[in-house]
């Protein structure tokens, strides 16, 4: 098991970032998109790194969105997967959010991602709604949301 340091990511993660993003999340996101958001909520990207090599390993980016916060993409590269990572992330991010007097957390998940709505579930994650249709390819996403 690698060792993972999680912090707050600097303009510096940026690109490792959006290379995980697009290669881990099935996305229309582009870099400048990536790069938009961090702009606007760089408080709220977290990444993962193993203190080995180096190397980003996953990422977590949240927002604030209509009041609430939100989780906009999170991935861990495929090898270091099942290790406690991502929910090392989504744990720290909680707290962050919390810190920031948020009371709700959001995000959407692709209907098909068992794996991701297991993960989402696994953290107390509910489901609260459909969007029809909300990802490019026509795919159906479901909220889930949190109470903190």
């Amino acid at each position: 098991m690698a060792s993972i340091e999680v912090r707050h990511a600097a303009g510096g993660d940026l690109r490792a970032i959006t290379k995980l993003w697009q290669r881990n999340i099935k996305t229309i996101n582009t870099a400048g998109d990536i790069a938009r958001l961090y702009h606007y909520f760089g408080r709220y990207f977290l990444i993962a790194v193993d203190r080995d090599n180096g190397a980003a390993v996953g990422f977590v980016a949240g927002a604030a969105k209509d009041g609430h916060a939100h989780i906009s993409g999170i991935a861990v590269e495929r090898k270091y997967r099942r290790q406690g990572i991502g929910s090392s992330l989504m744990k720290y991010l909680h707290g962050v959010f919390q810190s920031d007097g948020f009371t709700r957390i959001t995000l959407e998940v692709r209907k098909s991602n068992r794996a991701a709505i297991r993960f989402y579930e696994s953290l107390g994650f509910k489901p609260s709604s459909v969007i029809w249709g909300y990802y490019a390819d026509g795919e159906d996403a479901i909220v889930y949301e949190k109470e903190i």
